[in-house]
């Protein structure tokens, strides 16, 4: 992403000014302004900081599922011609589990429409992320959907590469700061899709073999795991987390709000805050956590996340840090060995929160096929898509609603502990300069884990890693 320089032109009424050279913004905030350049539009966008500030999320559940306008009936609308559009579509995504969520809606979409020949391009998460601004930059039109995750997503609108999904979509169900940040000047340019949370799992048959209950604080885990590793090792272990390339999405952002910290300002979205008691406090547990003592001995050397999932569903794990996809087979019989004792809770802390990660749907500009690709979009967005989806293939619903449901309950005890999960996410991933810097942040918050670095040095290095990359992109003065 670096040295990318100053587009030629930006979007339509954007101007370039206190963005610096990668963002096009509608207007700059005076200097006086006691918000930030860039955070004028977001926080004009989510409403005001008063989302993030009160804890949680709000999400509009006004309608109960059998209300939803996206259901049969969004689903019976005309679709657009066959003669006017070719019946293909491009969808350049995610590999894994994302690929088996992305197919049940390709499913359902080809039984309630014209049959589309879907060409699914699946890629890593930084392999895609670095191919879809190649992409763009080069005008590409090879792809119709792109499919990204919600650090993405203002950068790619700000350069003007999405073209706009329209001014009324229905988010019923979606929490209500994921919907917005697909908003841009009062149109929607980004749908979600997948409602992806980061919390804390535990297996209670390992808790209590070692004469446990359920962790309701940090120091309750850190005792539990110790306990774990004493007792059970090497069958199981007390802690593990993706720590080799995700310890700060996967593991750090998440603890740290659960102490009451945050990576960037709630109030801007983008001034780092990292030189505080609470960043120190979260790096310092996160480490403990992973400690020898106990942590799963592969914790800093889990060779993919399906190696540590697949962990998790052996039972080597009491306790660790997931995304929902993680762990959507611990109640399958077919892959799992710890059916019915699993359960997930929101990260213990003093603040009782989960992460937000959402994915959206989005039409690039350049797209050869913008009626097709948006009305497949209103289609695998609706309510009885994601309710598809996640009964045939585990989709995380970005409508949590969905969690709701009767049938769904029915089909898995799991579902309203994801509810609860989703009631309580936050972001914490909120400037676009975070995935220029992730890999040196996780780069450094593992040589504290390794002891290389004191906890305290290390989130030092991790705050001016921060603050030099906002500067850069013209969001510090």
């Amino acid at each position: 992403m670096k040295g990318r320089g100053r587009p030629a032109a930006g979007p339509e009424g954007l101007r370039p000014a206190c963005y610096g050279q990668r963002f096009w913004l509608p207007a700059c905030p005076s200097p006086m302004s006691p918000k930030l350049t860039r955070r004028q539009f977001l926080y004009a966008a989510v409403g005001g900081a008063a989302v993030l500030a009160a804890g949680g999320l709000i999400y509009a559940l006004g309608q109960t599922p059998r209300q939803q306008p996206t259901q049969a009936a969004s689903a019976q609308t005309s679709s657009p011609s066959a003669t006017a559009q070719p019946r293909n579509l491009t969808i350049f995504a995610r590999s894994a589990y994302h690929q088996q969520i992305n197919r049940a809606l390709m499913d359902y979409y080809n039984s309630h429409r014209p049959p589309v020949q879907f060409n699914y391009i699946p890629k890593g998460y930084s392999e895609e992320y670095q191919a879809i601004l190649l992409a763009m930059k080069n005008k590409g039109s090879d792809y119709d959907i792109l499919y990204i995750d919600e650090p993405w997503i203002y950068e790619l609108y700000m350069n003007g590469w999405l073209d706009p999904l329209g001014k009324d979509l229905d988010t019923t169900g979606i929490p209500t700061y994921s919907a917005q940040l697909g908003e841009f000047n009062g149109e929607f340019y980004g749908m979600p899709v997948v409602g992806n949370f980061n919390f804390m799992f535990y297996n209670l048959n390992i808790i209590e073999k070692v004469g446990e209950s359920p962790p309701k604080s940090w120091d309750d885990v850190l005792r539990i795991a110790e306990e774990v590793n004493q007792k059970l090792a090497p069958q199981s272990y007390g802690w593990s987390g993706n720590y080799p390339d995700g310890v700060i999405s996967d593991v750090y952002a998440t603890v740290l709000l659960s102490l009451g910290g945050y990576m960037f300002d709630p109030k801007d979205r983008v001034t780092p805050t990292l030189d505080t008691p609470q960043a120190v406090e979260a790096m310092k547990l996160i480490v403990e956590l992973a400690s020898p003592k106990r942590a799963h001995p592969k914790t800093m050397s889990w060779s993919s996340l399906t190696e540590y999932s697949d962990a998790i569903l052996a039972g080597e794990v009491a306790m660790g840090a997931v995304w929902n996809g993680w762990v959507k087979d611990v109640d399958n019989p077919q892959r799992s060995k710890v059916v019915g004792q699993t359960y997930f809770i929101p990260m213990p802390g003093p603040k009782r929160v989960s992460q937000t990660g959402f994915w959206y749907y989005v039409v690039p500009v350049y797209s050869r096929n913008k009626d097709l690709a948006k009305d497949y979009i209103t289609v695998a967005t609706s309510y009885d898509a994601q309710k598809y989806a996640y009964l045939k293939a585990g989709l995380p619903p970005a409508r949590i609603n969905v969690y709701e449901d009767p049938e769904v309950k029915q089909s898995s005890r799991l579902a309203g502990m994801f509810y609860d999960v989703g009631k309580v996410g936050m972001p914490a991933r909120t400037s676009p300069v975070y995935m220029d810097v992730e890999s040196q942040l996780i780069a450094v918050a593992n040589k504290a884990v390794l002891g290389q670095l004191t906890p305290e040095a290390a989130v030092q290095q991790m705050q001016q890693i921060l603050v030099d990359a906002t500067k850069r992109a013209g969001l510090l003065h």
